[in-house]
C-alpha cells in the first residue's frame, strides 16, 4: 500500500461529498465558504437553465467580500475555491448528470436573480 492510496481515497470522498465546498474550505475562512456556495448555486443554474451568470460574477462577488472586511488572504482563498468548486460541479455533471425538478429550477432561478443584480447576502 503506497503513501498515495490515502490521498486518493480522501480526493474521492471529496468529489463524491454535497457540498463540495466542505472540500476546499474550512470554518476559519467565511469568504472561501461562501465563495463555494455561489459556484455551486451558478453550476446548478447552468444545470438547471435557471439562468446565467453575468461575466463578471467572481469579480463582483470578490469586492463584495472586500466590502466585507476580508483579509487578502481570505479573498485568495474565496478565488481559488470558487474555481476549484466550479470546476468540479462541471466535470461531476458532466459524468453523472443530475435532474433538475421543476421546483428546484425555481428556487435556482430566484436566487440567481438576487446574485445577478449584486446581492451575495445569501451567502
Amino acid at each position: 500500500m503506497t503513501v498515495t492510496f490515502p490521498a486518493r481515497s480522501l480526493a474521492l470522498v471529496c468529489a463524491m461529498a454535497l457540498p463540495l465546498g466542505a472540500c476546499v474550505s474550512g470554518p476559519t475562512n467565511p469568504s472561501a465558504a461562501r465563495a463555494a456556495e455561489l459556484a455551486s448555486l451558478v453550476s446548478r443554474s447552468v444545470a438547471c437553465r435557471a439562468g446565467a451568470p453575468r461575466a463578471n460574477t467572481l469579480d463582483r462577488f470578490i469586492a463584495s467580500e472586500k466590502a466585507r472586511g476580508a483579509t487578502p488572504e481570505q479573498i485568495a482563498s474565496a478565488r481559488s475555491t470558487y474555481v476549484t468548486v466550479s470546476e468540479a460541479e462541471t466535470i461531476n455533471q458532466g459524468i453523472k448528470p443530475q435532474a433538475c425538478p421543476p421546483e428546484e429550477r425555481a428556487a435556482v432561478r430566484e436566487k440567481m436573480s438576487l446574485v445577478r443584480a449584486g446581492d451575495f447576502s445569501a451567502f
